[in-house]
């Protein structure tokens, strides 16, 4: 319920004790930043800074950490066993990213970083549409991860209460394992990837999976409409979206439209197109740079997320002066780039195979000289339309004569934290 201008008052007084902690425990940092002037540093001058990437983070994680404990091999190894063991040292919490787009990275919170993150997480989700907090106790089925660090698992078990019946049951089980969990679960929070409510949502269309959740929420990939129809009509349960990022935001929906608000007084997002230019509000970006103002551990400051999406600054119906976002678009860094300066979004493509009603679950490989897709369907004996639609959406992004080649298979494998990777851009090429 803050103002714009305290949100903006709140988020320049930490930039300036980030920078100067930074500068003074991290000595990555300290190089990065020398000649700065932190006590004066406005919001306004990050532009100046330069960019962190995964790459970076990870090959200079000793000395991007503030405590000289937290070595990159000592962290990897406690995540490896983490199921056992939550906090390294009494004291940190330890989450990878899914390596949805090659190398993973590892991120660490200490304890009031790691509440303040999860009270992000569940500020905006304390109640329902009447402002009632949901029951205690509800059953909960979860279709993220099932073990290991990831921020979707290691969360929901944090935030779980006493009372609660919380069931992992991540996609990387087979679907009939899946749906026997659900049904003997009968949950009435369901949450997990939007490709895994495509899969559940079929499961129960064909008679094998007998649920009737309240409430449905969704995160960690892109919500396509066909999803939210699907559940709706269903279920009639409207999905509660959110985009989390383990680097330390989550946004979520707001009653009053699909766009989601941001937690503007713990992150600073700056939008930018592919070249890494500012892009203004309203405008669509290719990806993101994010300062996260909590984190004195692992500090990033500028660090790039190759997340598409649309920064709105118009003020919402609801009243919060947080800024939203919307128009998701998935990974920049997934982008498929040709010969003779043919690029070729992700989105385009998802676009055509979301509506193939028959299809659950699609991967695009890039190829040479076009793409290379498997697809999970009820009816292999579309795969040669679909080829020929494909086809067409490339020759329309300006890939002349692709070759694509379409194959019917009876499952994808899935990456370790559940998720599907959807497209996988060639060696070499891509962002």
């Amino acid at each position: 319920k803050w103002s714009r201008e305290r949100l903006a008052a709140e988020r320049q007084a930490k930039l300036r004790d980030l920078l100067a902690w930074a500068v003074e425990r991290s000595p990555f940092h300290a190089e990065r930043l020398a000649g700065i002037d932190t006590a004066h540093f406005t919001e306004a001058q990050l532009v100046s800074l330069p960019v962190m990437t995964k790459d970076k983070l990870m090959s200079e994680f000793s000395w991007v950490v503030t405590d000289p404990r937290l070595t990159l091999e000592v962290v990897e190894d406690h995540v490896e066993h983490v199921d056992g063991h939550p906090y390294l040292f009494d004291r940190f919490r330890a989450v990878t990213s899914s390596g949805s787009t090659g190398r993973r990275g590892v991120f660490v919170y200490d304890w009031d970083e790691w509440t303040t993150l999860a009270l992000m997480q569940s500020r905006s989700r304390l109640g329902t549409a009447d402002n009632m907090p949901r029951p205690s106790g509800e059953a909960t089925a979860s279709l993220f991860a099932g073990e290991g660090a990831h921020l979707t698992k290691v969360m929901r078990s944090f935030l779980a209460e006493s009372g609660d019946s919380l069931h992992h049951l991540p996609m990387t089980l087979p679907v009939a394992e899946v749906v026997r969990g659900l049904n003997a679960t009968q949950p009435e929070l369901l949450m997990g990837y939007p490709s895994a409510l495509d899969l559940v949502v079929r499961e129960a269309q064909e008679g094998r999976l007998k649920i009737a959740p309240l409430y449905v929420e969704s995160g960690g990939e892109l919500l396509m409409e066909r999803t939210r129809v699907s559940v709706r009509d269903l279920w009639g349960v409207e999905i509660d979206d959110s985009w989390a990022v383990v680097e330390g935001a989550y946004a979520f929906s707001c009653p009053s439209g699909r766009a989601m608000h941001l937690p503007d007084d713990l992150v600073i997002i700056e939008p930018v197109d592919l070249a890494g230019r500012p892009v203004l509000p309203g405008e669509p970006a290719a990806k993101l740079y994010l300062t996260n103002l909590y984190n004195r551990t692992q500090p990033l400051i500028r660090f790039e997320i190759a997340d598409g999406l649309t920064l709105l600054d118009s003020s919402c119906p609801c009243g919060s002066a947080h800024r939203r976002i919307s128009d998701l678009t998935g990974r920049a860094d997934n982008m498929f780039e040709y010969d003779d300066d043919v690029k070729v979004h992700p989105m385009v493509l998802r676009l055509e195979l979301h509506d193939e009603r028959h299809v659950t679950e699609y991967q695009v490989r890039q190829t040479a000289r076009g793409v290379s897709v498997k697809v999970v369907t009820d009816r292999p004996e579309d795969v040669d339309q679909i080829r020929q639609r494909v086809a067409r959406t490339l020759r329309t992004a300006g890939l002349a004569d692709p070759e694509v080649t379409v194959e019917a298979v009876g499952r994808l494998e899935r990456l370790a934290a559940g998720k599907l990777r959807q497209f996988i851009p060639r060696l070499g090429a891509g962002v």
